[in-house]
Formats: structure tokens, sequence, C-alpha cells
């Protein structure tokens, strides 16, 4: 049976409502809080840059994979992405993996009793299993770190180990045109209340809470 003009109109609507929430509410989102500058500083002296070059630097915050963004592309917007790590000679960056925050979030005081992190798991078309599990979120975002990893390039590590950190290093001696990850928990409340799950976490990447 043909739909009606009404029903159509009504139909239409309705998927291009769910468009825009599915493929331009997230972008909108991370554009908006994670915004960059444009870059009004004096260019750096050549003393500057090979000072620069010289140093081993690492980051030790970056929420990038909250979002559904590819950082295996370079972006004009977000934290992070692997082509911007490597061109501003960031041999470690730590991702900090944010698996539930409260609404209106304040220095002061803070409820339990609210989430932002669902809606964006919604929005995103995360698996179904993380949309009311904080554990899940965390096992999800650890997935999507190994994943860059596995670029054909080769141009980005995960450590877990001692030993990955010096393996990591030795390659880098020879190409700089490298970095490398490490994961992060904010909060242990992904941990859900059982302390078995640690043993989860450890064994997908995670050497911080």
């Amino acid at each position: 049976m043909p739909l009606k003009p009404r029903n159509f109109a009504i139909f239409a609507g309705l998927l291009l409502t769910l468009g825009l929430f599915f493929a331009w509410l997230p972008v909108y989102i991370e554009q908006s809080r994670n915004r960059v500058q444009a870059n009004t500083v004096t260019t750096p002296s050549e003393q500057s840059k090979l000072l620069h070059q010289s140093l081993f630097i690492a980051d030790f915050h970056a929420d990038s994979l909250l979002w559904d963004r590819n950082l295996n592309k370079k972006s004009d917007y977000g934290h992070v992405d692997i082509p911007r790590l490597i061109e501003g000679n960031v041999g470690l960056q730590v991702f900090s993996v944010v698996t539930k925050t409260p609404k209106k979030l304040n220095l002061h005081r803070n409820s339990d009793q609210s989430d932002n992190i669902t809606l964006l798991a919604l929005a995103q078309l995360w698996p179904p299993n993380t949309w009311f599990s904080l554990f899940e979120r965390a096992q999800y975002q650890a997935k999507k770190l190994h994943q860059l990893a596995q670029h054909p390039k080769q141009h980005f590590y995960v450590i877990k180990s001692q030993n990955d950190l010096k393996k990591y290093l030795q390659v880098r001696k020879v190409n700089p045109q490298i970095t490398s990850g490490l994961l992060s928990l904010e909060g242990a409340h992904a941990l859900e209340g059982k302390i078995e799950n640690l043993d989860h976490l450890f064994s997908a990447g995670y050497r911080i809470i």
C-alpha cells in the first residue's frame, strides 16, 4: 500500500532527523568542544626547531578515542590524530578513555546520577553493549586504539610494557616518522564494582587508571 502524502512527509522528516542525529551531531559536538586555534605565534627560530626535534615528547592526556573520527587521517579539529602527532614530534600519547561524565560538569560538586556519554554512544552507533555499560565502553575504545596500530604504514605503536617501549624507541631512532600510544582510564567506575574486571582491562592494554 503506497504511503499517503502526509505519512510520507512524516516518514521523510523522521529519516532526515535520524540522519542529522547520527551523521552531524557527534561531529558538531567535537568541533565545538575541541576547536583548533589559528596559529598566531611567531615562526620559531631554526635553533628552536632543532631543540624541539631533539626532544622525546610525551603528552599525557587526550580524549580522542571518545569520538567517531579516523585518527589515522589528519583533521582540522579535535585533540590529536596520528599525522599531527608525528608532525609535532610527539613520541608518546596517552589516550585517556572517558566512559562517563555527568551533566553540567563543574569543579565543585558533581552527581553520578547522569551520564552524557550514553547519548554520544547512541549517536555514534557504538555497539549496543556499550550503551549502558561503562566496562564495555572501555573495552570498545581500547579496540579502537589497537586498530590504529594495524594501519599498513605501521606508523603507530601501542605500548603495553617496558619491552614494547624499548623496541619502539629503537625503531624510532631509525624512523622518527612514527608515534605511539598508551591507554589510560579516567576513573575506576569502569570496573563496575567488579575487581576481576581489572584483569580484563589490563588484557585490553590499560596501564593507567
